[in-house]
């Protein structure tokens, strides 16, 4: 039978029907925004031709050319909405129609508007012939006796609802929202609703900014189609729906505005966020849907990190192999916080260091420390931890996290298997630095040091990790060290710069805290050459310490205590003109308008001649074949 284009269709819903499923003809497509990957069409009933958005799920049927100029499609569902003052109808879902059949009663438009090259605008009117749907083989071949292959229900032509004037007023449709993807979710929708799973749930934060004081958290949601959004409230929102957010349940959660995803503080793989206003409705399902998982990863392999850039979020599964003790650390804001390392190692032969902190060190924390020294090895796997390329990679716990010991999960089955059959004893190599990138060497890049220049290392997102041999040609030495905070915080010295007070004391302006003795650190600034350039580096308290051979202290005393000038020279002259293995961390950075590339000394090692000479005949060996 000839399929059918639903005359009137258009109009009816944009006076706001949602019920009919009309059939249309695509008169054009276009994509409307590139940055998105988004696409638009110009679609037409047979009487009215309208611009449609296409939503995001839409996009393979344009890309693999099944959705084009000409389809006859049937839209299932839809939605309109006002966008700058334009009525634009949203299609969610459809169906491409064969075309095996001819079209019947297909009178176009005279006139249709014609879709703007970037779809955000109609400009102009163009006259469209019936020629559209000529030009096209619709009709079915003479001779055939194929029987027609249009399976979906095509309804009648519309018919316009009954004229209830006088009939008493309208009442207001009360029916519930009907619950959609999460996958399917945009701004331009009205009424929806979504059925989903809290995976976490983060904290209450209080914040204060130009318009006052305020509080904010946010939760996420996963829904039976593994689609994930964030959802954040604010102020009155938060006194309503905080206390009856628990991770792990489900909800139905309806009205709210949908917002670009904020993605330096959202990690999912969503482009928008939910937030929720006085309309919004948060109810508990319950009943438990077992249709949606409990969570959802998106595990790597910890070799993979090394390759991962600094900042990324990322889902890590792993045997913990040691844990060390948690410990008190002072944040740069003055805040005391707790800190515990963990020690993970996986089946790619590489292991890193999970840093724990706040309440991670007291709740999972402890529990991994009694399984450790109780002679376990458990699993865990992390859900949205930090990569940090400080000194090596890392990764790091942050207020999203969360934390699974030994879940039930095929991954942590597989790993058990693997480290019970011999998975122990292998040795696995650190990514992360346990002592001032003492690992270095098994990630070591040679360069010289007109390479830092030419190939603008330490111009990216993250520093550049190099190896350059020189000699160092010439040392400043004005300012070679300074005064710094002998107290320990944690496990760590302060090591902050303090001033000498009237009364004869340092003072420690971050721990607020006055000693009668100070430390003498090592600032130096030292110039290395090589045969193709020379470069200045800065090198800090260990590694100073290797290149001059004694304390920074020592040799403070001997040059502004003891006034000994003819020693402290010497000193400084033995460095010279050695041949020292550098291994630099180079990174730009930027003060106001001001761009630096600084390159920091991590480790100077005088050139072992037989160790060189190895490192010399392997590479020979390399580039010979």
């Amino acid at each position: 039978m000839p399929i059918q284009l639903t005359r009137g269709a258009i109009s009816a819903i944009y006076n706001g029907d949602v019920e009919v499923k009309p059939v249309v003809e695509v008169v054009d497509v276009k994509i409307v925004s590139p940055t998105q990957g988004r696409y638009g069409a110009m679609v037409t009933d047979g009487s009215e031709t309208k611009q449609a958005l296409l939503a995001s799920q839409l996009n393979e049927l344009v890309r693999s050319n099944q959705l084009k100029k000409g389809s006859i499609v049937q839209l299932l569902e839809y939605t309109c909405a006002d966008v700058q003052n334009r009525r634009i109808l949203m299609v969610l879902k459809l169906q491409v129609l064969d075309l095996d059949d001819k079209i019947g009663n297909t009178e176009m438009p005279s006139k249709s508007i014609p879709l703007n090259q970037n779809g955000s605008s109609l400009n102009g009117c163009a006259t469209t012939s019936s020629a559209s749907i000529q030009g096209r083989n619709l009709a079915t071949k003479p001779n055939s006796n194929k029987p027609p292959t249009f399976s979906p229900t095509i309804q009648p032509p519309y018919k316009p609802a009954p004229n209830y004037k006088g009939h008493g007023a309208i009442m207001k449709n009360d029916a519930p929202a009907r619950i959609i993807p999460i996958s399917s979710l945009n701004p331009y929708q009205g009424r929806w609703a979504i059925k989903a799973r809290v995976t976490a749930k983060g904290d209450l934060r209080r914040y204060n900014n130009a318009k006052g004081d305020g509080k904010v958290f946010s939760f996420d949601l996963l829904d039976s189609d593994e689609g994930e959004i964030r959802v954040t409230c604010f102020n009155a929102q938060v006194d309503r729906f905080y206390d009856i957010i628990e991770a792990g349940k489900v909800y139905m959660v309806s009205k709210g505005t949908l917002k670009p995803a904020q993605k330096d503080y959202n990690h999912l793989s969503n482009e928008w966020e939910i937030l929720l206003d006085k309309t919004s409705t948060v109810d508990l399902c319950t009943e438990e849907d077992v249709s949606i998982p409990n969570q959802k990863f998106n595990f790597i392999l910890i070799s993979k990190i090394e390759e991962t850039p600094n900042n990324s979020i990322i889902d890590l599964i792993g045997i913990v192999t040691a844990a060390n003790p948690s410990v008190p650390i002072l944040r740069k804001n003055g805040m005391e916080t707790q800190r515990r390392i963990l020690y993970l190692k996986d089946m790619s032969g590489r292991s890193v260091e999970l840093t724990l902190w706040g309440e991670f060190c007291n709740r999972e924390g402890q529990d991994l420390q009694v399984a450790i020294d109780s002679g376990a090895f458990p699993v865990v796997a992390v859900k949205a931890a930090k990569v940090s390329d400080f000194s090596g990679k890392s990764v790091g716990t942050v207020s999203s996290t969360q934390l699974f010991i030994n879940p039930d999960l095929p991954e942590t089955r597989n790993l058990r298997e693997w480290f019970n059959n011999g998975g122990k004893e292998t040795a696995a190599t650190s990514i992360s630095s346990d002592n001032n990138m003492n690992t270095l060497a098994i990630n070591e890049v040679r360069k010289n040091v007109s390479q830092i220049k030419d190939e603008r290392l330490g111009m990216g997102d993250k520093p550049d990790w190099v190896t350059v041999k020189g000699m160092i040609s010439f040392v400043k030495t004005d300012t070679f060290c300074y005064t710094a905070c002998p107290s320990i915080i944690g496990e760590r010295n302060c090591n902050k710069k303090v001033k000498k007070s009237s009364s004869g004391n340092w003072i420690c302006e971050r721990c607020e805290k006055e000693f009668k003795e100070c430390e003498y650190r090592y600032l130096l600034q030292v110039q290395v050459q090589d045969h193709t350039g020379t470069t200045w580096v800065t090198a800090f308290q260990e590694s100073g310490e290797e290149i001059l051979g004694l304390p920074a202290k020592d040799l403070h005393i001997i040059k502004n205590e003891d006034m000994d000038e003819v020693r402290f020279a010497e000193i400084i002259k033995r460095c010279l003109f050695q041949q020292f293995l550098f291994k630099l961390k180079i990174k730009e950075e930027h003060h106001g308008e001001e761009h630096k590339v600084k390159v920091t000394v991590i480790k100077a090692e005088r050139v072992d001649p037989s160790a060189e000479s190895q490192y010399l005949l392997e590479l020979i060996s390399r580039v010979s074949g």
